[in-house]
């Protein structure tokens, strides 16, 4: 975890500190090794929130894109269950980044209980996602269906797709800087958000990742990618006179 309480105070994990999880009040030590992030650890080998996973640097520069207050959000379950989000909005929305594998059990247990919410995955933790997702995106045509460039895919069409299909919430699978060799994608700054339609469809849609940012910061809209305009057909240089010289042709006698 990135914050315990230190007297009462939350605050990041320095060397030599001890604190308490902001979760369950478990005393924590502060790990600052050189290996992995700084990060807070319970003293026993309690795990106070069973959806909890270790922290990456990937999960730690998306937290850091939003206030230090909207992170390691506690919810206490009916059943008296600690829940820690990874970052909850002003405006209530939780948005969840997972790097690990993770079951449909535990999948539709968070997505129950978090409303409304968002999923931000790691789409390079295996090289094969990436390899099959961009073979489905370059050898497919956009969809005509949509109003922005998008896919629309059967629901299985890649590995990473087919394990986020069945969730009833957005989905935004993050590839890094990974190249795509679409003319009109940029190299960096994407999302691909994944929403999921009747008849074991997927609509797979890149947008812009700081677009999404701003979104869950200040609501702001998340930018697709136009169409491109039709092209309209060449006209005549001179319309008018064109037409004239078909009337007088037209009329002209024949011999």
């Amino acid at each position: 975890m990135k914050f315990a309480f230190v007297e009462g105070i939350r605050q990041e994990a320095t060397t030599g500190l001890r604190g308490n999880c902001p979760g369950c009040g478990s005393p924590t030590l502060a790990k600052c090794g050189l290996k992995r992030l700084h990060h807070w650890a319970h003293v026993s080998t309690a795990v106070c929130d069973r959806w909890w996973e270790p922290e990456t640097e990937w999960h730690r520069e998306w937290k850091n894109e939003f206030p230090a207050d909207w992170q390691e959000i506690r919810h206490l379950a009916t059943d008296g269950e600690v829940h820690i989000a990874d970052v909850k909005t002003a405006s209530g929305t939780v948005v969840e980044f997972q790097h690990s594998a993770i079951s449909l059990h535990e999948k539709a247990s968070r997505e129950a209980f978090y409303d409304p919410m968002v999923w931000i995955v790691d789409g390079t933790r295996l090289k094969r996602d990436l390899t099959s997702f961009r073979q489905e995106i370059t050898t497919t045509a956009p969809s005509a269906e949509t109003k922005t460039r998008a896919w629309v895919l059967w629901d299985r069409a890649s590995a990473i797709v087919e394990r986020w299909r069945g969730g009833s919430r957005p989905v935004f699978l993050d590839f890094g800087d990974a190249e795509f060799a679409i003319p009109w994608l940029p190299a960096t700054g994407v999302l691909w958000l994944l929403n999921f339609l009747p008849r074991e469809r997927v609509a797979v849609t890149p947008v812009l990742r700081q677009s999404v940012i701003d979104h869950l910061l200040s609501e702001t809209p998340i930018k697709g990618f136009a169409r491109p305009m039709p092209i309209p057909p060449p006209r005549s240089p001179l319309p008018g006179f064109q037409g004239h010289l078909t009337r007088t042709r037209a009329r002209r006698s024949r011999f």
